[in-house]
């Protein structure tokens, strides 16, 4: 299994920071860069090869991956980053994309269980929903048909609709389902919308089921209110 982060976005809700950092390298309390941390966990529980899109400052992103080099990279730079959301980088990626994956957002702060048991899952493709959380106003939700996510969106929310956050599971065949979407999206000139756009086109075929985050920890650290939030939160999670 590969992992790929997306990591080539400008973080602009970010303000002042991003100006001469990415996103990435935000520190949470322990002073682990929320790279730093995805790249911990994700090693620790298995993962040896990672795909790392990119864009603004890579050298720092590259300089946080060489300090795992028991483990292989492949970055992909995003050339046009300031103008493309994340589906342009998933397409320059799309030939590294060959395997069972885990797809995740660079801004993603998670425990080391929820790493082990989505991996664990008998659940050959599936992404986090949380049942009992409130609907975030400008985050992503699922909705949800008998245990299956069926559309993932900013502006969906319906009674079926639940707070989910970007951290897939998907066998090689979803996968690349969701990849030859996104090229079909490309050659349409779809260069600023989300890679879920694509997705939700075929997200009811694809039997990706909803792996409940109740009790774990995922969030995403989107402007410096939430990196003092999450910060303290994950503290909490931080022994499992």
């Amino acid at each position: 299994m590969k992992a790929i982060i997306f990591n080539s976005g400008l973080g602009n809700r970010m303000g002042d920071f991003t100006q001469h950092f990415h996103k990435s390298m935000t520190k949470l309390k322990n002073e682990e860069t929320i790279l730093h941390r995805q790249l911990r966990l994700l090693t620790e529980e298995g993962i040896q090869e990672f795909i790392i899109t990119t864009g603004p400052f890579e050298e720092q992103i590259q300089s946080t991956a060489a300090e795992f080099n028991h483990v292989s990279f492949t970055f992909i730079r995003n050339e046009i980053y300031d103008r493309t959301n994340y589906i342009y980088s998933m397409y320059l990626a799309k030939n590294y994309i060959d395997d069972d994956m885990l797809f995740l957002h660079g801004d993603l702060v998670f425990n080391k269980k929820l790493v082990r048991d989505i991996l664990d899952s008998h659940y050959k493709n599936c992404a986090p929903v949380n049942f009992t959380k409130p609907k975030p106003a400008k985050d992503f939700k699922g909705r949800v048909n008998d245990g299956k996510i069926i559309e993932i969106s900013v502006h969906i929310f319906d009674d079926d609709c639940f707070a989910f956050q970007p951290f897939y599971k998907l066998q090689k065949a979803a996968a690349s389902a969701w990849v030859g979407k996104v090229v079909q999206f490309i050659s349409e000139g779809k260069i600023s919308c989300y890679a879920e756009n694509a997705l939700n086109e075929i997200a009811p075929a694809l039997d990706i089921r909803t792996f409940s985050y109740d009790g774990y920890y995922i969030d995403e650290i989107d402007n410096t209110e939430d990196r003092l939030r999450v910060m303290e939160e994950i503290l909490n999670f931080d022994n499992e």
